[in-house]
């Protein structure tokens, strides 16, 4: 992400200028796109990193692309849309987007460790994208599993991106290249002042993938939508010494949950 990280996001988000009274949630979803674009871009690096300016918390940006020509598509006339048929729409693309959610957490779950427990209702979904929440017994702890569609969204080589591997904290990158092309990059624990993460990425030659991160602290969910300075300050917290992942048991569950979208 250009120029932050996420402790530094927070930061921004909690500096002691002149108190003020700001809704959090645009805040928090453009935060979503921007921690993606760290390690998200082109795979190619044609267009480069777009500043933003806050950062929070991390669900992949969708980037789409259309290179076709303009050509004329002859149809027959649609029938008229009626609030009946409206209604009928939203109800098949709600039952959709659920049984999207339902085989994301179920291969979350089975590329586990037996005893996780989970915390993703419905709120913490953002299509395909979970801000979640996992407890091995030793506490709850964040869990962010966000699915991005081709049309180069995410980096191909991530470990090659001086900001995902985060320069200075002398984390390990490490990538394995699997029989389609497609890269699982790996980066062990980031601590910034308690607040640990690791990150996994699965990128397709077409630049789709999955990507996932796992922490040691929890977010208040919902986030409110007006918030004083301390209220900001109070919304992170250190929840446990580690993430309760492994950065290779996350690797699993990256793998399971490409697997369970893309057969």
């Amino acid at each position: 992400m250009s120029g932050t990280d996420l402790h530094e996001g927070f930061s921004r988000l909690v500096a002691d200028e002149p108190p003020m009274h700001i809704d959090i949630r645009p805040v928090m979803q453009k935060g979503k796109r921007l921690r993606s674009r760290r390690r998200m871009g082109y795979a190619a690096g044609s267009l480069g990193v777009i500043g933003l300016a806050a950062a929070a918390i991390a669900v992949p940006l969708v980037l789409a692309h259309d290179t076709a020509k303009p050509r004329l598509n002859i149809a027959p006339v649609a029938a008229p849309v009626t609030a009946q048929s409206q209604q009928q729409l939203g109800l098949a693309r709600q039952r959709a987007v659920e049984a999207r959610h339902a085989a994301i957490m179920a291969a979350i779950e089975e590329a586990s460790p037996a005893g996780f427990t989970f915390n993703a209702s419905p709120d913490r979904w953002s299509e395909g994208d979970l801000e979640g929440e996992v407890n091995d017994g030793a506490g709850p702890a964040r869990l962010m599993v966000g699915v991005s569609p081709t049309n180069g969204s995410q980096q191909l080589h991530p470990c090659k991106d001086a900001e995902f591997r985060a320069v200075g904290q002398a984390a390990r990158c490490r990538e394995r290249t699997l029989a389609d092309g497609s890269v699982l990059s790996l980066r062990d624990v980031i601590d910034s002042d308690g607040i640990k993460y690791i990150d996994v990425v699965l990128t397709h030659p077409d630049g789709g993938g999955v990507n996932a991160e796992s922490g040691n602290f929890t977010i208040d969910w919902p986030p409110p939508s007006v918030a004083t300075a301390q209220q900001k300050r109070d919304m992170i917290h250190v929840s446990r010494p580690d993430p309760t992942y492994t950065v290779d048991q996350l690797g699993q569950v990256v793998l399971a949950v490409d697997r369970a979208l893309n057969g």
